[in-house]
């Protein structure tokens, strides 16, 4: 379950594990922004679900109290076979490997293992405030 937002606006420390449905309601619902971000974020999903990604981490001003927040930020865990199946010309994997590499839209970047997850996680842990304090994230069941 998904904790209420601290005073700040934030979520508290941590990573919230959420369906695909709990992410919408929670976090895209509520403003006509937050619904066009949420499609955004579903069909990363639906993407990230296709190609066979580990885990989809999301954060941005999406994941905060804002009523129009600007971005989605996302971490999508590739699998080992990434490579492959844009190879072998897997359309989901083409097409998240072009979202990557044009950084269009820019929100979604890629950690290739478990080592460049847990810095991704950190570095999205941390507001861009002057205090760099520390926040929650959401991470999407795939």
């Amino acid at each position: 379950m998904i904790p209420a937002f601290r005073a700040d606006g934030y979520l508290p420390e941590g990573v919230y594990p959420v369906s695909e449905a709990e992410l919408t309601f929670r976090f895209g619902s509520t403003s006509s922004r937050r619904r066009r971000l949420a499609i955004r974020v579903r069909h990363w999903i639906e993407l990230a679900r296709a190609v066979g990604a580990k885990r989809l981490l999301i954060d941005g001003s999406f994941v905060t109290d804002k009523l129009d927040p600007r971005d989605v930020d996302a971490v999508v865990l590739l699998p080992v076979d990434f490579q492959a199946q844009i190879r072998l010309g897997k359309d989901p994997a083409i097409e998240l490997e072009q979202i990557l590499l044009t950084r269009r839209p820019e929100e979604l970047f890629a950690a290739e293992d478990q080592t460049d997850w847990d810095e991704w996680v950190a570095f999205f842990s941390r507001t861009r405030e002057f205090d760099g304090r520390r926040k929650g994230l959401v991470e999407v069941e795939l």
